[in-house]
């Protein structure tokens, strides 16, 4: 690892304190589907819709990086605080689960800007080191995810009836998080581009689907997408309604095991991302992956909570090295054009669409076939994400040095 100059030092404090207070803002909406389930009587195609909007909305992302793609972004990020985290100081007129959806949806549309600010950041003020820098952000920000979301449980716990209270709490430590984006993108300097130079959303894409390597990657991604899409209403349903998981018991597994591992890990795989080939993270963590649906299918065999303790710790092992490729892996393939905030955004998009997709497909199993079945086909898809990027990194020369 190469020695952080000044300004670099500058900017990972200035991050890690930002992430410090993102983690404080996401670990409230850790139980998104506990409060939606348990104070709003939500039903099973709400908490499937919690999925969509959580995940869909990075749709957004492509055109947002269009359109801002090496332009000034401090008019968004203002923009973004306001509607989407500011709007939280309402959360006394969440009623019903609907309206709290509509709150969900300001909340998660944001991360489609979030994402690819956050990742902008890591190739204007790093010169190297993005996977060390990736990683100290990212265990900070797990930290605090991990500390709010217990304390929200054990609030909640208490205080059932207090929800609003606890969501209105969203808008304050976001506000610093989206001054330090603010203060950051304040000191990037954009060169002025010609008419000629303008692009358009079709020769983005082209140039994008040119690259080989990126859609490859990007297809081991969508078949892991679709994996763990569909997994995502039926866990909260399989746990508040057939197990009867408690707040404490659900900010335990969701909040806690299931960020532990990557807590411990990211530091350490966000080095190895410096140095090593992308394509053997992947191969790992998916294949990890499968051990997750996996325990849940026990679980419901045997009918006992014992199986769902390791399944949020493979889930978290897992996710270690799927978070570095999610957030970071975009800047390996956009090496040659230096533009990592489109290559993201494209990225993210894809995920915006397996996000409307997957949930509802989730929801359509679990409805007809029943919940065991998401989890089969969840095994099978993790099983084949693993396989295509075995296959095709025997392939691929991306080094990432």
């Amino acid at each position: 690892m190469e020695k952080l100059t000044r300004e670099e030092t500058k900017s990972l404090l200035l991050l890690s304190i930002s992430s410090l207070f993102d983690g404080i803002t996401q670990g409230i909406l850790v139980l998104q589907e506990s409060i939606a389930k348990k104070a709003l009587f939500a039903s099973n195609f709400d908490i499937s819709l919690i999925g969509v909007i959580a995940n869909g909305t990075m749709l957004f992302s492509f055109f947002i990086s269009y359109f801002f793609s090496n332009k000034n972004k401090k008019t968004l990020i203002i923009a973004g605080y306001l509607f989407c985290r500011a709007i939280f100081i309402f959360s006394f007129l969440i009623s019903n689960s609907r309206i709290f959806l509509l709150f969900l949806f300001f909340f998660h549309v944001l991360f489609s800007v979030q994402v690819p600010v956050f990742n902008s950041f890591l190739q204007s003020k790093f010169k190297n080191n993005r996977g060390y820098v990736f990683g100290i952000t990212r265990m900070i920000l797990i930290f605090f995810i991990m500390i709010t979301s217990y304390f929200a449980g054990k609030f909640l716990e208490i205080f059932p009836s207090k929800y609003k209270l606890l969501l209105s709490l969203v808008a304050v430590p976001s506000f610093f998080t989206y001054s330090i984006y603010f203060y950051l993108e304040s000191g990037n300097i954009y060169p002025k581009r010609n008419l000629k130079e303008e692009s358009t959303i079709k020769t983005d894409i082209t140039k994008i689907t040119k690259n080989k390597d990126f859609v490859f990657f990007e297809i081991a991604f969508m078949i892991y997408g679709f994996a763990f899409m569909i997994m995502v209403p039926a866990v909260p349903i399989y746990l508040l309604q057939k197990l009867k998981f408690s707040y404490s018991e659900m900010s335990f597994v969701q909040g806690i095991l299931a960020q532990i591992v990557i807590f411990l890990l990211t530091p350490f795989i966000g080095r190895l991302y410096d140095k090593i080939n992308v394509w053997k993270v992947g191969t790992f963590s998916f294949l990890t992956l499968v051990l997750y649906p996996f325990f849940f299918f026990l679980s419901y065999l045997f009918n006992t909570k014992l199986f769902v303790y390791p399944a949020f710790l493979t889930y978290s092992l897992g996710l270690a090295g799927i978070n570095v490729l999610w957030n970071v892996g975009s800047i390996t393939f956009s090496k040659k054009d230096s533009n990592s905030f489109l290559y993201q955004g494209f990225h993210v998009s894809l995920t915006g669409i397996r996000g409307i997709l997957g949930p509802i497909l989730g929801y359509i199993i679990l409805s007809t076939m029943g919940l065991i079945w998401n989890f089969i086909f969840s095994i099978t898809l993790f099983a084949i994400a693993s396989l295509v990027n075995f296959l095709y990194s025997k392939k691929a020369l991306i080094t990432n040095n």
